[in-house]
């Protein structure tokens, strides 16, 4: 029996921003985002404690995004939490794509979805430019994606203005200002991971696309994946070495 994701019903509060940082450096040379894991939980754990009763919605963006954003949301108790990353890598997709067959990105429809790292799943048996499939370079897609993290650390060390787009987009979206789609990471069965949600109204119902025997074994790799980081996690109760 395949994981069914749930409906995420709207409610609104004021909206705000909380940032955490923490003292620690990455040098993964692989699964980049996964390389603060240890040092992001505890943090996370403890702004979550806080925010219990909460009642708004919850966009997480630090990494490894699917990861914290289960974290979070286990530790709040918070149901209507959102982890920004499979948005960002669906949006590269497009922006590649776009390039690849020299349209506009507007005409491009496609997902990436599962983890927001090195097992991203590039959908690619439902990816159309202007109504019509294509075929994708998925090879250099899927290259590309992984291998942005390392640019962006041995560059200026984070992202100019991706996060942000993806957040206000997301946002705006979950407050029922528009409707649309976001790729963002929710339950998916017993993990969280990437997966296009539809937003009407502010209520968001996941619209998982039909998939490839392929494309399917993939997703569940990655769940997989996921589900045995989250066991190596830091207890909520641990607190970072020092």
């Amino acid at each position: 029996m395949r994981p069914r994701p749930r409906a995420l019903q709207a409610s609104h509060p004021a909206p705000g921003e909380l940032r955490l940082e923490t003292d620690f450096k990455n040098t993964a040379a692989r699964d980049i985002r996964r390389g603060g894991a240890a040092a992001n939980a505890p943090a996370l754990g403890t702004l979550a404690r806080e925010l219990r009763g909460y009642g708004g919605t919850v966009l997480v963006v630090t990494n490894p995004v699917d990861l914290m954003t289960r974290r979070f949301a286990e530790v709040s108790g918070r149901t209507r939490v959102f982890g920004i990353g499979s948005n960002l890598d669906s949006a590269r997709y497009r922006l590649l794509l776009a390039r690849y067959t020299q349209v506009s990105p507007d005409l491009v429809r496609g997902h990436v979805i599962g983890e927001h790292g090195d097992r991203a799943v590039v959908c690619v048996s439902t990816t159309t430019v202007d109504g019509r499939p294509v075929p994708v370079p998925v090879h250099a897609v899927v290259e590309d994606l992984q291998r942005r993290p390392a640019l962006i650390r041995n560059g200026i060390g984070r992202t100019r203005c991706g996060p942000a787009g993806a957040v206000l987009s997301t946002l705006r979206k979950a407050l029922g200002l528009v409707d649309g789609v976001e790729e963002l990471s929710v339950p998916y069965g017993d993990v969280w991971l990437g997966i296009p949600m539809r937003f009407t109204g502010g209520t968001a119902v996941p619209c998982l696309p039909r998939l490839t025997r392929s494309e399917r074994l993939c997703l569940d790799s990655a769940a997989g994946s996921l589900r045995d980081a989250y066991t190596r996690l830091p207890a909520h109760t641990e607190r970072i070495a020092t």
